[in-house]
């Protein structure tokens, strides 16, 4: 069942040239300026600097994003498949139109999950238990699995994800006339999404100032890609750019493959690269390729 095992992987490597082809598209859209400066009055004195979204972010974007969670989400679905009948040698293998890669938040969900699993030995089942994002010690919603999960639930059934802008450096100058000393405010620490328009900066002036007195240069302020509803994802408690969390998940991904491809004693494409087919399986456990 070696091909079965092969047409997994190479789904899962479809996912990475989605990421390229989404980089590309984004690099494409702020080719375009699509985010404007503009400098208003909180008080006579003080005055905050906002990237305001002139152009919203294409539909190309977010149908390739699309396209990589549908990549990821049938790789795993593909690999279980390929376990189930290399196990029962039959392809396709016993009730075949019920297997699908369990990805749960707890466990209940699981148990009823893994009653449409009977086709698989009781070894297969309690592996997969063991990667279910309720078993992640900061909560289901920190791990990279469940994301794939939910990501491709909300965009099949309903709507495509909203692709946004993200502060991921943040260092602005003023320029203001000579004789006025301003003082930033140091609580303003955009490093979230732009949603419309987003407050970048606030100074407070040694006297009363009118925007058009002001120049603002946002040249030290990057602006990376985001996806509105995995926005607010931490890992580990840490934020994480889109690009990181994107080739994260492509890792978990192919972790989750490998150990799948062990318990059929099959060779992945490219060979094991996260775990180690020698020793116990435990697709709970990730080791970072290098």
């Amino acid at each position: 069942m070696q091909e079965l095992y092969d047409m997994a992987f190479t789904r899962h490597e479809r996912a990475a040239a989605k990421r390229g082809e989404f980089a590309a598209a984004w690099g494409t859209y702020v080719d375009g300026h699509p985010w404007d400066i503009d400098v208003r009055n909180v008080n006579p004195c003080t005055l905050e600097v906002l990237a305001v979204m002139r152009e919203p972010a294409p539909v190309e974007m977010a149908l390739i994003f699309s396209e990589w969670l549908a990549a990821l989400r049938a790789a795993l679905d593909n690999g279980l498949y390929a376990l189930a009948a290399t196990l029962s040698g039959r392809n396709p293998p016993p009730q075949a139109e019920r297997i699908q890669f369990p990805i749960c938040t707890t466990p209940r969900e699981f148990k009823q999950q893994s009653n449409r699993l009977s086709m698989l030995p009781t070894h297969v089942v309690e592996a997969l238990e063991k990667s279910q994002p309720y078993q992640s010690p900061y909560g289901p919603e920190s791990n990279l699995t469940y994301w794939i999960h939910e990501l491709a639930r909300t965009d099949r059934h309903r709507s495509l994800h909203v692709g946004l802008g993200r502060i991921d450096a943040h260092r602005i100058r003023i320029a203001v006339p000579p004789g006025v000393k301003i003082q930033f405010d140091e609580t303003v620490t955009p490093y979230r999404q732009i949603e419309g328009e987003l407050i970048v900066g606030r100074f407070t002036c040694s006297r009363p100032i009118a925007p058009r007195e002001v120049q603002a240069d946002l040249r030290g302020v990057a602006i990376a890609p985001e996806i509105q509803a995995w926005a607010g994802f931490t890992l580990n408690g840490s934020t994480q750019s889109l690009q990181d969390r994107m080739i994260y998940t492509e890792i978990f991904t192919r972790n989750h493959l490998e150990n799948l491809a062990a318990m059929g004693n099959v060779t992945p494409i490219g060979g094991f690269t996260t775990i180690d087919p020698g020793s116990k399986n435990d697709v709970s456990q990730v080791r970072m390729a290098e």
